[in-house]
C-alpha cells in the first residue's frame, strides 16, 4: 500500500471505535481466532495476556502492559486468552466511515496509509513504561466515545493525540527505561501489587504508604509524581477496572459486585461509577464488552 506523507501537526484522528474486550479471558491456551484484515488504525492495550498475536504472518506473545498498533493493509490473528482496550482510528478524519455502524469484522475500504517520522518509528509491539496511565488514557477515549457530550468530540481528538504522541516517545527509549522516579519503581510495584491483591477491601492513603515504607504526605508526592495520577485515583482506577470486567464477564449481581470492588453501599458504588465510566453499571453490562464473534 502506498504512503502520503505528513507532518504530524496535520493529523486530525476520529474515533471509529473504542472497546474493551474481555472475552478473550473465557478461553484456554491457545485459542486461535481466523485471521482478519486491517482496515484502519488500530491501537490496543493489553491488560492480561497468555496469548499472542500474528502481524502480517509474524508472530508476537505479548503481555501486560504491551501496545499493539496495526495499520491499513495488514493481517492479524489473535491468540487467545487475552483482554485488551482497543481504539480505531480515522488518522486524518476523511474517510466518511460511520462510527455507529462500525465494524472492523466487516470488509470495506482501506484507509489511506500515513508515514511521518512520529508514525513511522512506532513498531508493531512497544511495551509501555508506565501501564496505569495508558490506562487511564484509554479508559478516557472510551468513556467519550460511548457516553458522548457536546465537547466530546474535541476531547477525544486530544486524547488520540497524546496517546499517539506518547506511543512515539516510547518507541524511541532504549529497553529497560524506567522514566522519571526510576529509584521508587520497586516500591510503587509493591503499592501495585497491594492493591490488586485488596480490591475488595477499604483502601486507605495511610496503608499504601505503610507499603511503601513512606509517611503519608510524602508517598502521596512520590506516587502522584511517578504515576501521573493521585493514589486515590490509581485505586478507584483499580477497582472500577475490576467492576467492568466482572459486569462484562459474569452474571454476578451488581450489589455482590460492589462488594467484591470494596464498597459496601450500592448506591455509592453506581455513583462513582457512572461518575468515572459515564454510564451506569447495568448499561455498561448491556453495552460495554465487545462480543466474541469468530472462533
Amino acid at each position: 500500500m502506498d504512503f502520503i506523507h505528513i507532518d504530524l501537526s496535520q493529523i486530525n484522528p476520529r474515533v471509529l471505535k473504542a472497546y474493551y474486550y474481555s472475552d478473550g479471558k473465557k478461553y484456554k491456551k491457545p485459542h486461535e481466532l481466523k485471521e482478519r484484515s486491517v482496515y484502519d488504525y488500530e491501537i490496543e492495550l493489553i491488560t492480561y495476556s497468555d496469548g499472542g498475536m500474528y502481524i502480517d504472518k509474524t508472530y508476537h506473545p505479548v503481555s501486560r502492559g504491551d501496545i499493539i498498533v496495526r495499520r491499513p493493509g495488514q493481517t492479524t490473528k489473535a491468540l487467545l486468552p487475552y483482554t485488551c482496550y482497543a481504539v480505531i482510528l480515522d488518522l486524518m478524519d476523511n474517510t466518511g466511515k460511520d462510527s455507529e455502524t462500525y465494524d472492523f469484522n466487516k470488509a470495506q475500504e482501506y484507509q489511506q496509509s500515513y508515514s511521518c517520522p512520529s508514525l513511522d518509528r512506532i513498531p508493531p509491539v512497544v511495551k509501555a513504561s508506565a501501564y496505569e496511565q495508558y490506562s487511564v488514557l484509554f479508559d478516557a477515549i472510551l468513556k467519550e466515545h460511548i457516553n458522548p457530550g457536546s465537547d466530546s468530540a474535541t476531547l477525544l481528538k486530544g486524547y488520540c493525540l497524546q496517546l499517539l504522541c506518547r506511543i512515539s516517545r516510547e518507541a524511541m527509549r532504549p529497553d529497560g527505561y524506567q522514566g522519571d522516579g526510576s529509584a521508587y519503581r520497586t516500591l510503587i510495584r509493591n503499592v501495585i501489587e497491594y492493591v490488586e491483591q485488596n480490591i475488595s477491601n477499604r483502601i486507605m492513603l495511610k496503608d499504601l504508604a505503610a507499603v511503601a515504607g513512606m509517611s503519608p504526605n510524602y508517598f502521596h508526592r512520590v506516587f502522584t509524581r511517578v504515576m501521573g495520577m493521585t493514589p486515590n485515583e490509581f485505586v478507584i482506577s483499580k477497582k472500577m477496572n475490576r467492576a467492568r470486567e466482572l459486569l462484562a464477564t459474569t452474571s454476578e449481581s451488581i450489589a455482590d459486585i460492589s462488594l467484591e470492588c470494596g464498597f459496601e453501599n450500592i448506591a455509592y458504588f453506581s455513583y462513582v461509577f457512572k461518575r468515572y465510566s459515564g454510564i451506569t453499571p447495568s448499561s455498561f453490562r448491556v453495552a460495554y464488552s465487545y462480543p466474541l464473534r469468530q472462533t
